[in-house]
């Protein structure tokens, strides 16, 4: 996640020690480990909410307001229920709308291209090149090529195991060795990770998409507990087709 975006998140969360981390603040707080500046700010911004919850735990309201604020609640008249009432249909809309919202985000949300995988491709693109080693072993051979570097379990999708490859490295993401190789007649590189440590929820097999700025586009799979992303040089599209027919 980007410096600025999680700045923006984090200053407006509230820190409560009772309740669940959302998953959009769990990527924000990710980002503190780089961040000195930005850890700094959001320690201070914890410090001021345990301050104040602090000084409120024990606050007491007094009777008298308790007991004002029940005679204006008893003084507000008892609504009857009409279906042609403004309100009420308002209520009737925006529940509708809630309604749809919330399947668009259990539903929708998990067909889409997972922000983690996104990070991954956009940290190969910034990878220093003095990671990239020329190769000449075959793709099939690459899985010993790896164990040598220090990397177990690489494996390359079937559909792949005949192209060329000249190039291969090994870098990290969030503390987590990813794996990379370059495919020159498909102008495309191979990246290969662990699942598990990372937000990625993509059924086994099914293939996302998405551009990753202007000149590169990722597809990207799972197969039990690793990943395959393809980083392409083009459009969503070409990436799309080169998963699609190398596939079939």
């Amino acid at each position: 996640m980007k410096s600025a975006t999680a700045r923006r998140i984090l200053a407006c969360h509230v820190d409560d020690p009772n309740g669940d981390i959302p998953p959009l603040m769990q990527s924000a707080l990710k980002a503190l480990a780089n961040e000195p500046d930005l850890q700094a700010d959001y320690d201070e911004q914890s410090r001021i909410d345990s301050s104040l919850r602090s000084a409120f735990k024990d606050a007491e309201v007094p009777q008298e307001a308790l007991s004002l604020f029940a005679s204006q609640v008893e003084a507000i008249p008892k609504p009857h229920f009409n279906p042609r009432d403004p309100a009420i249909i308002s209520v009737i809309i925006g529940f509708v709308l809630l309604v749809f919202v919330l399947t668009w985000n259990f539903l929708g949300r998990p067909a889409a291209f997972p922000s983690d995988g996104l990070e991954v491709a956009e940290a190969i693109l910034e990878v220093d090149e003095s990671t990239i080693q020329p190769v000449t072993v075959s793709a099939e051979e690459l899985d010993d090529w790896f164990v040598l570097k220090g990397f177990d379990g690489f494996r390359t999708p079937s559909f792949l195991l005949r192209e060329r490859v000249d190039s291969a490295g090994l870098t990290e993401f969030e503390n987590q060795p990813v794996a990379f190789v370059g495919l020159p007649a498909l102008r495309a590189q191979l990246v290969v990770f662990a699942a598990a440590p990372l937000d990625i929820v993509i059924p086994d097999g099914e293939w996302r998409t998405a551009q990753v700025n202007h000149d590169f586009a990722a597809a990207m799979t799972r197969d039990g507990d690793i990943c395959f992303l393809v980083l392409v040089r083009g459009t969503e599209g070409d990436a799309g087709r080169i998963v699609k027919n190398k596939s079939r």
